[in-house]
């Protein structure tokens, strides 16, 4: 049994296509959030929001807000990126950075992340294989580029050093493609 397991953390998430959330799931998770605790629901926005990874949010200090924008240098070899806060996250964000002085926004360890998300995902009704933390980063990729964002846009937004890290976010999941043929069958059909 491994570690991930012992722990109780869903170890579906390490195969297959990346995972993202629809837009209603990322509401009712973040609906599920809000109903336990403010702050948490501000940091699983402001993953979202910024296409963040785990470690990226809870190292966020005060020093990371200047100006009604967040500056985060990106890990794993990404670039640094400077976006606006959104509406959604800028009351909140503004608050905890006037309280935590030199202290993290989010003073928690990542698998506690895990198992906050793990816990409002399962409230919210999200099928387990997608309640990863890093689903959250793939849900801003993927819902970008469907509202528009084109490959350079969204490889500047997510900090991408590199064009193809930000192609393997568009990938097709097995929802999507099994709805996709399923409508062109229809269409297909339909039409003779």
């Amino acid at each position: 049994m491994t570690t991930r397991e012992k722990v109780g953390l869903t170890v579906a998430w390490l195969s297959g296509p990346m995972k993202s959330f629809t837009k209603e799931e990322l509401e009712a998770l973040f609906s599920a959030a809000e109903k336990h605790s403010a702050q948490d629901a501000l940091m699983l926005r402001t993953i979202f929001n910024h296409g963040l990874r785990v470690s990226e949010v809870l190292g966020l200090t005060s020093k990371n807000l200047e100006a009604r924008h967040l500056v985060v240098k990106r890990l794993k070899g990404s670039r640094k990126t400077t976006q606006p806060l959104l509406m959604d996250e800028r009351e909140g964000l503004e608050a905890l950075a006037k309280t935590s002085g030199a202290r993290p926004l989010f003073p928690i360890c990542r698998m506690t992340a895990w198992r906050k998300l793990q816990q409002y995902g399962k409230e919210a009704g999200i099928p387990a294989f997608k309640l990863h933390p890093h689903a959250l980063k793939h849900s801003t990729g993927r819902l970008g580029y469907e509202a528009g964002m084109g490959i350079p846009e969204l490889q500047k937004y997510l900090g991408h050093a590199s064009g193809a890290s930000t192609m393997i976010y568009l990938e097709a999941g097995e929802e999507e493609s099994c709805a996709s043929f399923a409508a062109a069958k229809e269409r297909t059909f339909s039409n003779g």
